[in-house]
């Protein structure tokens, strides 16, 4: 990997780090006996580029939560990913509050104007999302439903109020941070929802914690049928019932190649360290 102290990524960059990011989870993944698939845009590319999107800028994958609770576990108690590679999660960082872990490569740098609080090291990353049960159309289920509905605004709100930036949405956003400043005990809080139906124990299972109510129900057994799909110069898992996630999130038609004004790149201008 050629780096280029202090210079701004270019797409290539992000697509290089990021993939010797997703080999080393892969790895550790597979050494650990850890569950994960492809998802989103990531999944997408794999079947349809077999490989990055060409204009992406990110990658997801998705873990059952019992596995991603392990994850947690081991990279807190200190276990490594690689020479270059950190953790970035709300129980390590004190100005991080997604519910997501986020790998992160110690050789660059990116910095989200996006975001409310400056996080204090923050890299070009992956992202893991918990896959967790999707609470039943009960009384029990539709309450949860909504505490975790009320609970994920808020944490949006931890996150993307920005001072100066103008809209009726954002002044909400910040007058909510004043009213309830509680981010920390709000991710605690929303982690005992997403766990309150044992995975194991879901008929349908998916990204939960997604603040725009995103879910994709999946079958739990999903996660049970894992297949390595290729990417790039190497492989990497997917749930075996890839066609059907992909037509639920993107339609039918997710093979065919949308119009260019919307073939968007998200850069966050991140640079070489």
């Amino acid at each position: 990997m050629e780096i280029k102290h202090g210079e701004f990524l270019s797409l290539d960059d992000y697509h290089e780090v990021m993939l010797g990011i997703m080999k080393a989870v892969h790895s550790f993944c597979v050494e650990n006996n850890i569950r994960y698939s492809l998802i989103y845009g990531t999944l997408l590319g794999a079947v349809r580029h077999k490989g990055f999107i060409p204009w992406d800028d990110d990658m997801d994958i998705g873990i059952p939560r019992p596995d991603y609770d392990r994850l947690v576990n081991l990279l807190n108690s200190g276990k490594k990913l690689g020479e270059h590679y950190y953790h970035l999660h709300y129980t390590n960082s004190e100005n991080y509050f997604y519910q997501i872990i986020r790998i992160c490569d110690d050789r660059t740098e990116v910095n989200p104007k996006y975001v409310r609080k400056k996080i204090e090291k923050m890299g070009v990353w992956v992202d893991i999302f918990p896959v967790d049960a999707v609470p039943a159309l009960t009384p029990a289920g539709i309450f949860r439903r909504v505490r975790l509905f009320i609970n994920k605004n808020f944490q949006n709100a931890d996150i993307y109020a920005i001072k100066g930036k103008k809209g009726i949405c954002n002044k909400f956003k910040l007058l909510s941070v004043k009213i309830f400043p509680n981010a920390k005990k709000r991710n605690y809080l929303i982690d005992r929802l997403l766990r309150e139906t044992p995975f194991e124990k879901a008929k349908k299972v998916g990204d939960v914690q997604d603040k725009h109510e995103q879910v994709h129900p999946r079958p739990q057994s999903d996660y049970s049928n894992l297949v390595l799909l290729p990417f790039e110069d190497t492989s990497f898992y997917a749930i075996s019932a890839w066609d059907s996630y992909l037509r639920d999130v993107y339609g039918d038609d997710y093979m065919q190649l949308p119009p260019e004004s919307k073939r968007i790149t998200h850069s966050a201008g991140g640079r070489w360290l």
